[in-house]
């Protein structure tokens, strides 16, 4: 929190330094005591590591509203609770109706929201505290990266957290620099940390539409590259070519964008000016969703009900695994699907046997079981949520589709002709439900899960 109150103090917004100092203050009251709590000399489980994960995200959250509220940019603690965790979760639905109207260090402390959940909090501290062992720090990573298979990079357990987040940063330097040529460095700053993220949080009401096609084509690039695996730029650092050319998630991920792309603009093609105009559109847009980033350079009103229900199967799907993006993962689809292939040819054929290849590996029947049963979960809590969001008198499918935005991150929302999340004024039991949602999709469902078995709590 220290970057947006150096800036609320450099600005002169005297609310936004109150909301600040109000919230450091609260944390330091709270951790210092902690930090004399003699450490134990036990390592982290991997239930343990799921249920540290779980309450590190919700605590922080609480925490992370307190500039908000403290501040006076938002009046209602459920608003600034469910701004938070949109924030740090990269699902980027916003409760304010005029973000332009915001203070911009309150902006600022959006947009690093979304950057530290990009990457995982606890990731960001396995990289930077010494304590960070082989034992417990694999669970603690487990249990925050994204995808179901994930792994270390290099041997060493620190090297690998200090290994990503230094590629992290390196590209939203990058980002920062390239988009400072076409827009003021408040605005670059801002779009950088939420693209490298895939949060999507906006300093404008239109998000991208007012930006020059420069700045437009530089995101629609970056949000591609955050939606590939950091285990490919890994292999670009250390020269490992030949896993990049085994990687055929990779080439899904590339196919689903380009054939969306297509169908986006063909369906669409008479809403635009010119050829050029659909092509663009209808790239960045996908590219947009699939990596749940969800800026906008377009009116969603042009878009067909066909184009919508692509952005809802892009929104399912989500990008590669070991991504920042949310979603399914890609990974887990080419999975699901060739474990429903197996089981037709083993009907066709009796007990004929048929391993299951991921990049030339063959995955382990455990993964399968564990990837079938995150679908099922997947879409249990969908229907669930959209059953509770009924009680507002949303519609079942609209209730399924915010759903489904906030499990994969991504916040485009119920309103098809707005594709805002239309959040700030509905029930505190609505609001849950989607902050629910939106936790159990950052953590992939079951380390938030783990949380509420009672075999958890019983030694």
């Amino acid at each position: 929190m220290l970057p947006p109150l150096v800036f609320a103090l450099f600005e002169g917004d005297s609310a936004a330094v109150a909301g600040f100092v109000t919230a450091i203050a609260a944390l330091l009251i709270v951790a210092l005591p902690c930090s004399l709590i003699k450490r134990g000399t036990g390592t982290l489980g991997a239930r343990d590591g799921c249920v540290t994960v779980a309450f590190a995200w919700i605590v922080m959250s609480l925490f992370g509203a307190i500039p908000y509220y403290a501040s006076g940019a938002i009046s209602s603690v459920s608003n600034a609770i469910f701004e938070t965790i949109s924030g740090f979760t990269t699902t980027g639905t916003t409760i304010f109706a005029d973000v332009e109207a915001v203070p911009k260090p309150i902006l600022l402390w959006r947009s690093i929201t979304n950057w530290l959940g990009g990457m995982g909090v606890l990731v960001f501290l396995l990289a930077i505290i010494p304590m960070a062992r082989e034992g417990g720090a694999m669970y603690l990573l487990r249990a925050e990266f994204p995808g179901p298979m994930a792994g270390k990079l290099v041997p060493r357990m620190q090297k690998s957290a200090k290994l990503l987040y230094e590629i992290y940063i390196l590209m939203t330097v990058l980002l920062l620099i390239l988009l400072s040529f076409a827009m003021p460095v408040f605005d670059a700053v801002n779009i950088s940390l939420t693209t490298v993220s895939t949060g999507g949080f906006a300093v404008k009401n239109d998000s991208l539409m007012s930006y020059s096609r420069y700045a437009q084509i530089v995101t629609e690039v970056f949000m591609f590259l955050c939606g590939v695996s950091f285990s490919i730029f890994y292999c670009i650092v250390a020269g490992e070519f030949l896993r990049i050319k085994r990687n055929r998630e990779f080439r899904v991920y590339a196919f689903v964008i380009l054939a969306a792309a297509l169908l986006l603009g063909l369906s669409c093609i008479n809403s635009f000016d010119s050829t050029g105009d659909a092509i663009h559109h209808s790239l960045f847009n996908s590219i947009a969703v699939i990596s749940t980033t969800a800026f906008v350079t377009v009116d969603p009103k042009l878009w067909s009900d066909f184009a919508k229900a692509m952005f809802v199967v892009l929104m399912l799907t989500g990008p590669m695994a070991g991504s920042t993006g949310g979603g399914i993962k890609l990974s887990r689809i080419m999975i699901t699907l060739k474990s429903t292939y197996r089981n037709l040819a083993r009907t066709i054929v009796p007990n004929s046997t048929h391993l299951i290849h991921q990049d030339g590996d063959i995955v382990d029947e455990e993964t399968v079981s564990t990837v079938n049963s995150f679908l099922v979960a997947y879409a249990f809590f969908a229907v669930v949520s959209a059953v509770l969001l009924s009680l507002e008198g949303i519609s079942f499918g609209e209730g399924v589709t915010a759903a489904i935005s906030c499990m994969g991150n991504v916040g485009l929302g119920v309103d098809a002709s707005t594709f805002s999340m239309g959040v700030a004024h509905t029930s505190v039991l609505s609001k849950l439900v989607l902050c629910f949602d939106m936790f159990l999709g950052r953590l992939e469902i079951f380390p938030l899960l783990i949380v509420f078995a009672p075999g958890t709590w019983r030694k």
